[in-house]
């Protein structure tokens, strides 16, 4: 799974991202995502990277429903976010793209180091020690949550990693 996490300016937090892995209109697709929480969005693909069409389908889900005013996107370097077809629906939104140089994240972008590399550590560590979840019915193994259950939990718990501290801009 992988999250996209954004925020504004003045801190606030937008809705996630989630990119999962499967196939696109089968079981996980079909059934689960009408019960994952409607605050977030969610995007099935045959790997849980980015790629074109779900950063489009970002784009104008999310973040077109949220601008004010002309603003400035500042994004990394992935082919998905500076595509033509990327940058052209961004400026039509309103957004001005800055993409960062290669390998500058780290250096050039906060929120990367404070707040998606412990967000990430997190996820997989939930993932991973996540044994009894509360509600998981339909499990034979009791210890052992089915992938389902797992990814509703975390998917729950995901936007309480990132708290309104962490992310203060001012």
């Amino acid at each position: 799974m992988t999250a996209v996490l954004t925020i504004r300016r003045d801190g606030s937090k937008l809705p996630i991202l989630f990119v999962i892995k499967g196939q696109a209109g089968a079981v996980i697709e079909s059934n689960e995502f009408q019960t994952y929480p409607p605050e977030h969005h969610y995007a099935m693909q045959n790997k849980t990277l980015m790629d074109g069409d779900v950063w489009e389908q970002y784009l104008w889900n999310v973040l077109a429903e949220r601008i004010e005013r002309p603003s400035l996107l500042v994004l990394d370097n992935s082919e998905s976010h500076v595509s033509e077809t990327s940058m052209a629906t961004a400026e039509l939104l309103g957004y001005t793209v800055c993409s960062l140089l290669p390998n500058a994240t780290s250096h050039c972008q906060p929120l990367d180091v404070s707040i998606m590399a412990p967000f990430k550590r997190h996820l997989r560590d939930m993932w991973i020690a996540e044994y009894a979840v509360e509600g998981d019915i339909n499990d034979i193994d009791w210890f052992s949550p089915s992938a389902k259950v797992k990814r509703i939990t975390i998917i729950k718990r995901a936007n309480r990693f990132v708290s309104s501290r962490a992310i203060d801009c001012n």
